[in-house]
């Protein structure tokens, strides 16, 4: 037997069940919703309202497509090569240039 076996070997046989005769049941009873039942969907409506306004407002459909069109072009380019493994890190470092180029345009 190696070490973690002996140790569990000794937690299970040194377990005891303390009785408490009810008394979380009875304290998880008494303890009242602070949190009304409408908050959670509200919240979220809330966020996939904001979310797609800001789609809306950073034109998300051309930023996307830009995206895509980058991407593609990028898969097609590197499809006529065989495969090097800086391909995956040259296509991370310019999808963080091209997002940083929008963010940057946003911004300022």
């Amino acid at each position: 037997m190696d070490d973690e076996q002996l140790i569990r070997q000794f937690m299970l046989s040194a377990r005891e069940e303390v009785s408490d005769s009810g008394f979380s049941t009875r304290v998880m009873r008494h303890i009242p919703n602070t949190r009304p039942i409408w908050v959670f969907p509200a919240t979220m409506l809330f966020v996939v309202a904001a979310v797609a306004a800001l789609f809306i407002w950073f034109d998300g459909w051309s930023v996307l497509c830009s995206i895509f069109v980058h991407v593609y072009t990028i898969f097609t380019y590197a499809k006529h090569f065989s495969f090097n493994p800086i391909y995956p890190l040259v296509f991370l470092a310019l999808g963080c240039w091209y997002l940083t180029e929008k963010i940057k345009k946003l911004v300022y």
